[in-house]
């Protein structure tokens, strides 16, 4: 039998990405995005929308690095619409209070951290002060997967880039396919966390006080928070597009190694919810059962 192939991989002018909880996977893919869910009776919902474009922002260097939240928002606003519909049907356990508690732990965690204990840290030697804070962050990224986003969202976060893996080397988007490429992504949100957690330890205290006083103490935390996401964002670029010396090659492959945190490998279930969320985005609907269609009809009034 002839493959159906999709489309092909992404283009150079088309930006691709994902999110994943613990209901399901979001992609983007250029100005469009879709959500995927698995319901109570083990059916899958795909939803999505087309968005802006705004690909005149994704040219300017720095600035571009705050569309990763934009992105984050949409396909988290696009998934919470529809997940509140399901869920008053008796489609989906949103599990709110669950979540709540949950939520409230993880803050407890966080910000006890950063009250009690990271205060403390300048003080010791910087050896000893990078062991506990690493440890730490290990700690608060295992804890916010675990508590927020749901243990269930580190198989789904594995599947959604084992089908972006796939979309980008060209190959068929079937699972078969998807099983034989990596569960790791170095352009990634746990890339880029680690990478500006990294710079923010090397900015010395004497540049918060200098932006705190010619811009005020608000500002000047949103400014360094800016200036340091959008580094984060630009190191991440030139690392994924240029060939890494051995050096930078080491380094590249210890911080892809944090997402031993943040994913694991998923079954056929989380893979097939990732790909129907990645053929809804890029505009491949194969026609035969040979192919592993799993999305289902949706009621009337769904996206």
């Amino acid at each position: 039998m002839k493959e159906n192939k999709h489309p092909g991989s992404a283009s150079p002018r088309k930006r691709i990405g994902g999110v994943s909880s613990r209901f399901g996977v979001g992609i983007l893919y250029d100005s469009r995005i879709s959500f995927s869910t698995r319901l109570k009776n083990g059916q899958i919902a795909t939803f999505s929308q087309d968005t802006s474009n705004c690909s005149g922002i994704y040219r300017v260097p720095f600035l571009r690095s705050l569309l990763v939240f934009r992105q984050v928002i949409l396909i988290f606003l696009l998934a919470r619409r529809n997940l509140v519909k399901l869920a008053k049907e008796g489609l989906v356990d949103l599990q709110r209070g669950k979540r709540l508690i949950h939520g409230i732990l993880f803050l407890v965690l966080y910000f006890g951290f950063f009250t009690f204990v990271e205060p403390y840290l300048n003080d010791l030697v910087p050896v000893l002060r990078w062991i506990i804070f690493v440890g730490a962050l290990i700690l608060l990224i295992r804890s916010f997967f675990y508590l927020v986003l749901g243990d269930q969202s580190l198989k789904y976060h594995g599947a959604e880039h084992k089908v972006i893996n796939t979309f980008l080397a060209g190959d068929n988007l079937v699972i078969p396919a998807t099983q034989r490429y990596s569960r790791f992504a170095f352009r990634c949100g746990t890339t880029l966390a680690t990478l500006f957690i990294l710079l923010e330890l090397l900015i010395p205290e004497s540049a918060y006080q200098a932006l705190s006083q010619h811009f005020g103490p608000t500002a000047g935390v949103f400014l360094v928070f800016f200036l340091l996401l959008g580094l984060a964002y630009e190191t991440l670029a030139i690392l994924s597009k240029k060939e890494p010396g051995k050096v930078l090659s080491l380094f590249t492959i210890l911080i892809s190694k944090m997402q031993l945190l943040t994913t694991r490998e998923p079954s056929s279930k989380e893979l097939e919810v990732a790909l129907s969320a990645i053929r809804e985005a890029v505009g491949w609907h194969p026609s035969s059962v040979d192919d592993y269609i799993f999305t289902s009809g949706l009621p009337e009034g769904y996206q």
